[in-house]
């Protein structure tokens, strides 16, 4: 299992790498060229509101069956992905979908017990957003038994100076 902490500066950062996205890509694309089992987590400062983190290629199962790198059935059982984040796109939308989709990974976040309502995982700027993420390759979507998004003082205690709250995630591999 390849376990990678993203964390991508906001837009406007002067900290932001244009390729940052790009790079993930090629080294997790290495990483399942070998086989591996993806888990990437972090704050990919990527508000994506209700979007898809996957194509919708069924339709192609009549004409090209043998292109179908997840099976045919796969969507039809992939939890839907619930949402209590009900801004815009902003950020870094279009690259951590484009990552998902291209590398064949599923956000946990929403689709695992302990988080069916997609919790908010940052409260800045007098708001509230999901940019912090669990996101995974369908060989650990399986295992993965819980997702919770704890509220900050359990980890930090008192004080915290986080505007993210904790994700938790537990596997249970084979």
């Amino acid at each position: 299992m390849f376990l990678a902490v993203v964390y991508a500066p906001p837009k406007r950062s002067p900290y932001v790498d244009e390729g940052l996205f790009d790079n993930i890509t090629a080294e997790v694309g290495m990483i399942q060229d070998l086989g591996g089992s993806i888990l990437l987590t972090g704050d990919f400062n990527a508000r994506i509101s209700a979007a898809d983190d996957y194509v919708d290629c069924r339709y192609f199962a009549d004409h090209m069956p043998d292109t179908l790198p997840l099976g045919n059935d796969f969507l039809e059982v992939l939890p839907e992905r619930h949402n209590s984040d009900k801004g815009g796109l902003k950020g870094w939308h279009n690259e951590f979908l484009d990552l998902c989709r291209s590398l064949g990974l599923f956000i946990l976040n929403g689709r695992i017990i302990g988080d069916e309502s997609r919790e908010c995982t940052c409260f800045a700027n007098g708001g509230s957003s999901l940019v912090d993420y669990m996101v995974a390759s369908p060989a650990l979507f399986d295992c993965a038994t819980s997702l919770v998004v704890h509220k900050c003082p359990l980890f930090c205690g008192k004080g915290c100076d986080s505007d993210h709250m904790p994700l938790s995630l537990n596997l249970q591999l084979p």
